[in-house]
């Protein structure tokens, strides 16, 4: 299937209103104070690149609605935000990962990164888009591998663990067995986070949530048979 991306360009300080629309998308930056001395010194930069696709006019919707949340919500922080003793300069990036797509599906990852002017480092997270050609809805990864197994969760839980802990051995990644074990509880919060490929899928961890900050987002390839 033919697909584009979808570049949004933002620059936007306090005190002045930014109006941008884009197909569905629309942007909006305004100051709330009318005392604009509060906020002086606050900018921020938003780039925005996500995949639309020439066939699928629902999914680019629900990409677009995912997208214009993410912005919203820091949109409000950066208009919360106190005045700053020096200037600073906020962060708001959005990109997304290789797609893969095969007769039923169509797969991806949303990376957002957010910087909030002070803090020590951005945080980064990433939202799944698994998206069903036959029923037009995004998919959870239950919903996309429909497993076979009742306890799938367990052995894809246990699989997590031994790949993990290889990476540890490997020095690839930096973590103790407590956190990794902590984070791959048998859970569906806990591999909530996927990108489907052929005949496996890719299961990605959040920040902190299988080692620390410095460590990443550690990343696990299961086979699909796994599920079976």
């Amino acid at each position: 299937m033919k697909n584009f991306n979808r570049t949004l360009r933002i620059s936007a300080t306090v005190g002045f209103i930014l109006v941008l629309c884009c197909l569905a998308f629309a942007v909006y930056a305004k100051d709330k104070d009318k005392d604009k001395n509060k906020k002086q010194g606050i900018s921020y930069e938003a780039d925005i690149d996500y995949p639309v696709f020439e066939k699928e006019p629902l999914l680019n919707a629900q990409v677009s609605d995912v997208v214009q949340k993410a912005l919203e919500a820091f949109n409000s922080e950066f208009f919360s935000a106190e005045a700053p003793a020096y200037p600073q300069g906020f962060q708001f990036d959005i990109d997304s990962s290789s797609v893969y797509e095969d007769s039923k599906h169509i797969s991806f990852l949303l990376t957002v990164y957010q910087y909030v002017g002070g803090a020590a480092h951005g945080s980064t997270t990433l939202i799944p888009i698994t998206y069903s050609k036959q029923t037009k809805k995004l998919l959870s990864l239950e919903e996309a591998l429909q497993p076979a197994k009742k306890d799938w969760l367990a052995a894809l839980s246990t699989e997590a663990r031994k790949q993990l802990n290889a990476q540890v051995q490997k020095k690839t990644f930096s973590s103790d067995e407590d956190w990794i074990n902590r984070g791959t509880e048998p859970t569906k919060e806990n591999f909530a986070v996927f990108k489907l490929e052929k005949n496996s899928v890719r299961i990605v961890f959040s920040q902190y949530q299988v080692g620390p900050y410095a460590s990443g987002m550690p990343e696990i390839v299961v086979p699909r048979s796994l599920f079976k």
